[in-house]
């Protein structure tokens, strides 16, 4: 059951992410029947003139031989059937002190597991390594992160009835900074006003988000030399000293971002771009980034956050 945090008059709940959800996928390897003073000496030869194992590497390289009657027999997974058939195979190992080995196809996971439970599943066709992601850990809010929570998400929901009726996006987005308990930015969608399709609620937010950060760099003071050269601190590591500073180094690095419904793709991927902290949404969308593509977790794109849904209590 997924974990639900109450945050006032919101459930908040987090949105798996993309690898929770994945099914065991198998490939064939080969894999030879040997005695365990063999291993060292197989493993060997497997380095040197077979194909190396690509991808799999969460996969054990040997395991016991449980057949009936074998008490200490071993299986070791040699190589890949994708890189050799069978043929190629056998003209490796003719003419070497393994030719006469009893040679096996069998399947093991394809991808490694992201959860105890596909550990065990995975397990169950071959042993497979498994370290607990970091990022499943349950999340846990304290009292003043969820008076913070719930105060976004009613700035964004007041927001609500003055935006566009749009049916495929968020329609107002408010951006926070939990270290402040402030909110950074908001802003509905504009598109129906400006006429402008790109209008929408987050682009605008973020929008907002870059015009305070030129205002807040012009402002900054030149050296004492009139050089015209800047003293503070580059925007990569201004947030690391500076907590009331409400953007780090990229746009939008570790803020909040509250939307009444789920951004579209185009919009997910700003806030990918941005390097926002966390996505809270009341609304579900079909067609949007998190519930269609899984953008929060997607392991192509180079920036991954926590999504929640949020439901009224």
């Amino acid at each position: 059951m997924a974990h639900q945090i109450e945050c006032g008059k919101y459930t908040v709940e987090r949105i798996p992410y993309a690898e929770e959800q994945q099914e065991l996928v198998t490939e064939d390897v080969f894999i030879a029947r040997i005695a365990p003073l063999q291993t060292s000496r197989i493993l060997q030869f497997a380095g040197k003139s077979l194909p190396k194992l690509d991808g799999i590497e969460h996969v054990k390289r040997v395991k016991r031989d449980t057949r009936a009657g074998n008490t200490n027999g071993l299986l070791v997974v040699l190589c890949q059937c994708k890189y050799l058939d069978r043929s190629q195979f056998d003209a490796v190992v003719q003419d070497t002190e393994w030719a006469d080995l009893e040679i096996l196809v069998v399947k093991v996971p394809s991808n490694p597991p992201y959860t105890s439970a596909q550990f065990e599943q995975w397990s169950q066709v071959w042993p497979v390594t498994y370290r607990p992601p970091l990022k499943l850990k349950k999340p846990e809010f304290s009292s003043d992160e969820k008076g913070y929570v719930e105060m976004c998400l009613q700035a964004a929901m007041q927001m609500k009835s003055n935006a566009a009726d749009t049916e495929n996006r968020a329609r107002a987005v408010v951006m926070g900074k939990l270290q402040t308990r402030k909110i950074v930015a908001q802003a509905a969608d504009t598109t129906s006003e400006s006429g402008h399709p790109l209008r929408h609620a987050v682009m605008n937010c973020i929008a907002l988000v870059a015009d305070r950060e030129v205002a807040r760099l012009t402002a900054e003071p030149t050296d004492d030399n009139n050089t015209g050269e800047s003293n503070s601190v580059p925007v990569k590591r201004s947030h690391e000293l500076c907590e009331d500073r409400d953007v780090g180094g990229y746009l939008c690095e570790g803020l909040d971002v509250f939307a009444v419904r789920e951004p579209c793709v185009m919009c997910t991927m700003a806030l990918v771009h941005s390097r926002i902290g966390r996505l809270f949404f009341v609304e579900q969308s079909p067609s949007g980034g998190i519930s269609r593509y899984a953008m929060h977790s997607h392991k192509a794109l180079n920036h991954n956050f926590t999504a929640f849904v949020c439901h009224l209590s």
